[in-house]
């Protein structure tokens, strides 16, 4: 049978097909069962197989200056090659060894898969051509993160919706980032739910979820950035329960069998100091109520320091199986958590999930080892048989099984294994578990408006759609009689046709719809044509811009500099706190170590102060304090010594108005997000010249990188090691040029990046100057890329761990 998901039918590793292997010989040959081989195509990513299809995601061109990332097709009988579809990986700080750490993902309903890059690039291709029907750079469009460690989520499929996540940092109340999910419509590409967990998560993951029945209700299961298991209903994305596990990130994928939910992860536990941690959820304590919290009570059993943090278990029988995170099998009793047999070991270290097809288990290790299992009663497991690949070769996708085959791919080669003197057959998977009928519970409790975010023009217009839903998530069909109004300009119209003002700036517009008691909404960016122009003056950043807001604050650069001349402490205290009375919303801070956060320490580092009681601390700070109440920025300050505690700093806003000269400020202050990227707007823009004034702080003889986006480019001005670089990918300089370019902190420059396509190519140019100097006639770089991003939204990049960045006077032109 087809194998869709990259865990299989059942979403759990099990495929019901019988008459496989029970050895290969990796080097092929006679008697090996290796059908076919391909080295072209050794990767991360798991394979999926549709319609005698195989499909992959490896890396094009590698180690070449036209780098990227594809997705291909093979006959799943033969191996050959039936059709690529290659495409950029491009402002992104993923390894070229990491890519293809994603799956596709295939849906017979449409005849297509959908396949998401390691950059953000998510596209529905043909599955018969290899033609992207649509595609969307979520990095661009919704603020997705791909960091240096390449974790990347797996789309999932639920009725007419193609779903997935990321860690996103997006615009307007979604600025500040969390483990985030959308649902796509399959066919177009729409926005129909947009969701997430908890606001700033510790890690970025890449737990793929589970597509099940919980309670009669349709869940998707799935590891968060925010440390806990998660079930969210996927027709609506509203949560349905949770259960905190870990302090970081969880990235295996949990497992359900029946209301049981197990899951691992190999991080710090959420009480005591104890890594690594496995479990078992009673999910059927929720009673139906949502957003519900198991943490306390939910757990059948819990076993710390099992390092279980990278695949999915496998349930066998009433036998847990779990390849901990150092490639050793250990088998539990899944009612109990009583361990069976000793440990068994496999390798070194484990990132590929096992499978368990016709009565064995297939693993294999990222250092290239490999068994194949045979469960049994007393001891837990015994060999079949165990191997090497050849030398070189590591393993982190996992084994998958259709039609008789077993498909595997290590970072050499892409696998087929077959026993040729084996019939392959079938055996009857048990019946699904169905949803409650929707009669039983037909009231409804959910409104959900289609598309939940739109990006448009000036003039253009969109059509909404009202739909119902009940507790459990399931569809009641449209809402009647439902009212539309906006906040915000633009117009609707009774039948939800809304017509963005013609000559609308940037703006935020929010479109409510009202059914009965229920309301839901969805957001609209506005953004006109070029060109564009920001000077910050109003003191705000601009609410539609992707990524930019919370990382980004807007500082009276007159007053800063006052304070500098006046008491550069002031200056420094000034940037903090105007940082926190801006991304909070609340004009009272309290700092002290009471809380993990550890708020007093974070702000003495940034003050570059040590204080170790009360009296050193006033000491240290009262005289920027005065400065600061001076200048109406603080109104009030109080002094504490908390019990168990130590020194309490409790502050109150002050009742100066912005005035003076605005400019944009990319702080220190906030934590995993000092190197990060923001987009201004439509991905199609190409052509264009961005422009800035830029100027950097200095922090312990240490400057920031500050740069500019042009059409999936960057131009960065480097503190560090005094230079100025053009690039596409961060650690696959693969057609980037570089230039000596000494520069000063605390002096304005001015920044220009052109951007074309010329003859195919695209050709890059940028130059810095003083701010006030003539611009310079001559380019002080080029670069050229012979496969290149052809369109993409202009933004901004910043490396602010080291001091911060200012901006001011950003614009946008047409070459």
């Amino acid at each position: 049978m087809d194998w869709l998901f990259w865990r299989g039918p059942e979403f759990n590793g099990v495929s019901r097909e019988t008459g496989l292997i029970d050895d290969f010989d990796p080097r092929g040959g006679d008697d090996s069962n290796v059908a076919w081989k391909r080295d072209d195509l050794g990767g991360r990513s798991t394979p999926i197989v549709m319609n005698g299809k195989l499909y992959t995601i490896v890396r094009a061109d590698p180690a070449t200056e036209t780098e990227g990332e594809k997705v291909v097709c093979v006959d799943a009988k033969t191996g050959e090659t039936i059709w690529e579809n290659r495409f950029n990986v491009y402002l992104s700080d993923v390894p070229d060894t990491r890519v293809g750490w994603s799956s596709c993902v295939g849906d017979p309903e449409t005849g297509t898969i959908f396949a998401q890059g390691v950059c953000g690039h998510f596209q529905c291709i043909d599955a018969a051509t290899g033609e992207t029907k649509w595609v969307i750079p979520l990095h661009e469009r919704f603020g997705l993160l791909s960091t240096y460690g390449g974790r990347t989520n797996f789309p999932i499929i639920c009725d007419d919706l193609v779903i997935t996540s990321a860690i996103v940092i997006g615009w307007g109340e979604m600025a500040k980032p969390a483990h985030r999910f959308i649902g796509f419509d399959k066919r177009t590409g729409e926005v129909v739910w947009f969701s997430g967990t908890r606001l700033l998560p510790y890690d970025t993951t890449y737990s793929g979820p589970t597509l099940t029945v919980l309670n009669e209700q349709k869940s998707l299961v799935f590891g968060s950035g925010d440390g806990a298991i998660w079930s969210m209903q996927p027709r609506t994305g509203r949560p349905i329960w949770q259960y905190q596990f870990s302090r970081r990130g969880v990235n295996a994928p949990p497992l359900v069998a029946g209301e049981t939910v197990f899951a691992g992860h190999s991080e710090e536990n959420i009480v005591g100091t104890a890594m690594g941690s496995v479990v078992s959820i009673n999910t059927s304590k929720t009673d139906g109520e949502l957003r519900a919290n198991l943490t306390a009570d939910g757990a059948n059993w819990q076993l710390e320091e099992v390092m279980a943090g990278r695949t999915q278990p496998l349930l066998i029988g009433d036998q847990l199986w779990v390849f901990d995170d150092r490639a050793k099998l250990q088998i539990f009793d899944a009612k109990t958590g009583d361990q069976i047999g000793r440990r068994i070991a496999l390798g070194r270290m484990m990132r590929s999930s096992p499978l368990h097809a016709d009565g064995k288990v297939y693993a294999f290790s990222a250092n290239g080892r490999w068994a194949i299992y045979e469960p049994e009663e007393a001891k837990g497991a015994s060999v079949v048989s165990k191997g090497r690949l050849p030398s070189g070769e590591e393993c982190h996708a996992s084994p998958i099984c259709s039609h008789g085959r077993i498909f595997m791919q290590s970072t050499g080669a892409l696998y087929c294994l077959v026993d040729p003197s084996k019939t392959a057959g079938l055996t009857k998977a048990p019946a699904a578990v169905a949803e409650a009928p929707i009669a039983d519970d037909p009231e409804p409790a959910w409104l959900q408006v289609v598309p939940a975010e739109v990006l448009m023009k000036p003039g253009e217009s969109q059509d909404f759609q009202v739909q119902l839903f009940n507790s459990r998530g399931q569809s009641l069909g449209p809402a009647s009689g439902a009212t539309f109004q906006i906040t915000g300009p633009g117009h609707i119209s009774s039948d939800g046709k809304f017509v963005a003002a013609k000559d609308a700036p940037h703006q935020a517009v929010m479109v409510t719809a009202t059914a009965g008691s229920l309301s839901g909404s969805s957001r609209i960016r506005v953004v006109p044509g070029l060109p564009w122009k920001f000077d910050f003056a109003d003191g705000n950043v601009p609410i539609t811009w992707v990524g930019a807001r919370y990382r980004h604050v807007t500082v009276d650069d007159q007053l800063l500099g006052e304070l500098t001349q006046e008491n550069p402490l002031a200056a420094q205290l000034y940037l903090y706190l105007h940082s926190a009375f801006t991304n909070t919303g609340r004009g009272k801070q309290v700092y002290d170590n009471s809380t993990p956060q550890q708020k007093w320490t974070a702000l003495q580092r940034f003050m570059g102060t040590d204080a170790t009681n009360l009296e050193e601390a006033q000491a240290a700070l009262d005289p920027a304090i005065e400065t600061l109440i001076d200048k109406q920025v603080l109104r009030g300050v109080s002094w504490g010594n908390v019990p168990d505690v130590g020194v309490q700093l409790t502050v109150e806003q002050g009742e100066r108005d912005f005035s003076g000269e605005g400019v944009m400020t990319k702080i220190t202050t906030i934590p995993k997000g000092t190197r990060s990227r923001c987009w201004f707007g439509h991905s199609d823009l190409s052509n264009y010249t961005i422009q800035a004034d830029i100027r950097g702080a200095t922090k312990d003889n240490k400057l920031p990188d500050i740069g500019l986006i042009a059409q999936g480019y960057a131009l960065d001005l480097q503190g560090a090691s005094q230079k100025l670089q053009i690039r596409t990918w961060v650690p696959q300089l693969r057609m980037a040029q570089t230039i000596d370019f000494p520069w000063k902190p605390d002096q304005w420059y001015t920044m220009k990046f052109e951007a074309s396509v010329e003859d195919g190519k695209a050709v890059l140019r940028g130059k810095v100057w003083p701010k006030g100097d003539s611009e310079p006639e001559e380019w002080s770089i080029e670069a050229t890329d012979e496969a290149p991003n052809y369109s993409g939204s202009p933004g901004l990049f910043g490396n602010a761990k080291d001091a911060e960045i200012f901006l001011d006077n950003v614009t946008v032109s047409t070459n």
